[in-house]
């Protein structure tokens, strides 16, 4: 019975650990040829270009920081460092959540702004309007880390064994922790990008009223903002497929006096929320001019090439 069990954790670990290197692998190729891309066109930089580096900086913090030591952390087997590597790795995991998850919102929000009150909008100053949503999503979410750094630390769980563990002072501590996090990370960015998703129903309601002026480029930019919507969109319904099973299995772990914290299925959800990060590229190239799949082949290829060359060479 025990080897048995044995077997289905090893198992289990080998999965999460196949898993969390694919994510790795895709969430650098993708935010890191977009980063590459969108810096060589810095000079031509509009509103959305602006959120979707940032975004591509956040979801790199979240490969670096959460998904590589999430990786070495089940290889080993146990958190392999010192107390204060402990707390730093929890800070950023966490710092990666925010900001992924609050730049998401910081562009649905100027988007919303954009459509509904676009001579306000214009008036106001594009460039520090939204250099002023970065800056605030950016801001939450370096605060809004802090706590992990107090919560964990590396703790003896057992008789000569030490883990990198959270620490609460009551009994309800953990629930409060995850409800939190819940509250924070994902219901209240989902309620916010719904009132400020662009419709009918949003454009009556919250839109500023607009007087009547008549533009020769209408038709161009109604159709590039509503291919900007229609990308929105598409990001804010990944993120909420990645986030939603994540947050229902830990709020089920928190809550529930004996979860199923074992079962494949339970873990491998509890890792579908990186995957987000590496969605988000792969949506803003198929939505831009930024052939994400070509220059992806290009590398392979430049791979494939420098092996070939290398097995000639010395083998």
């Amino acid at each position: 019975m025990n080897v048995t069990g044995w077997q289905r954790d090893a198992l289990l670990a080998v999965a999460e650990v196949v898993v969390l290197a694919v994510i790795l692998v895709m969430a650098l190729l993708g935010n890191g040829l977009v980063l590459v891309v969108l810096l060589r066109r810095r000079r031509h930089h509009n509103p959305l270009h602006l959120f979707m580096l940032n975004l591509c900086l956040a979801d790199l913090v979240v490969a670096l920081f959460q998904v590589l030591p999430q990786l070495v952390w089940d290889a080993k087997g146990r958190f392999p460092g010192p107390d204060f590597l402990c707390r730093l790795v929890k800070y950023l995991q966490v710092l990666g959540m925010f900001a992924s998850s609050y730049m998401i919102v910081a562009m649905t929000v100027d988007r919303h702004y954009a459509i509904c009150c676009p001579l306000q909008a214009h008036r106001s100053g594009a460039t520090q309007r939204w250099n002023t949503f970065i800056l605030l999503a950016w801001g939450l979410s370096l605060l809004l880390s802090l706590p992990q750094v107090f919560i964990f630390s590396r703790s003896e769980v057992a008789p000569g064994v030490y883990e990198c563990w959270g620490n609460f002072a009551e009994s309800w501590g953990l629930k409060a922790y995850v409800t939190w996090m819940t509250l924070a990370v994902f219901i209240l960015p989902v309620v916010i990008i719904t009132v400020c998703q662009p419709g009918p129903a949003a454009s009556s309601a919250f839109c500023c009223p607009l007087p009547k002026a008549p533009t020769a480029r209408g038709g161009e930019v109604s159709a590039a903002m509503s291919k900007t919507v229609r990308m929105t969109l598409v990001i804010v319904l990944v993120y909420s497929l990645c986030w939603a099973p994540f947050f229902s299995v830990q709020l089920w772990a928190a809550w529930d006096p004996d979860p199923p914290q074992n079962g494949a299925v339970f873990t491998l959800l509890m890792l579908l929320a990186s995957l987000n990060s590496c969605t988000n590229p792969w949506i803003y190239s198929a939505f831009s001019s930024i052939q994400l799949y070509g220059k992806l082949i290009n590398i392979l290829c430049l791979v494939c090439l420098i092996q070939t060359l290398y097995f000639i060479l010395y083998m």
